[in-house]
């Protein structure tokens, strides 16, 4: 069983130079799963090498902006880049948070 957690971002909902805004890149089982697309994720994911193109599902944990705002480009990203591949995306839909 192979399990590889990478924290792309956990700079809040203000990025800095030093750290970007919520992301964490999960691979589990060659299951590959991002969690939270904070804006900037898509070159923070170049950054670390991490190639989104395998990505298979986004889990986007509340609607705060810092959590999901960066999900538009590189949805984007991919559809330029030729992705036809399936994609999933769970999103928490609870107001209350």
């Amino acid at each position: 069983m192979s399990f590889k957690l990478l924290i792309v971002g956990s700079g809040s909902a203000v990025p800095t130079l030093t750290r970007a805004v919520t992301s964490q890149y999960l691979n589990f089982n060659e299951r590959r799963i991002l969690i939270d697309c904070g804006e900037g994720t898509q070159l923070q994911l170049r950054k670390f090498k991490v190639r989104f193109q395998r990505l298979q599902y986004i889990f986007i944990s509340h609607l705060h902006g810092d959590h999901f705002l960066g999900i538009f480009g590189l949805l984007s990203s991919m559809n330029l880049l030729g992705r036809t591949q399936k994609l999933i995306i769970f999103v928490r839909m609870d107001w209350r948070r």
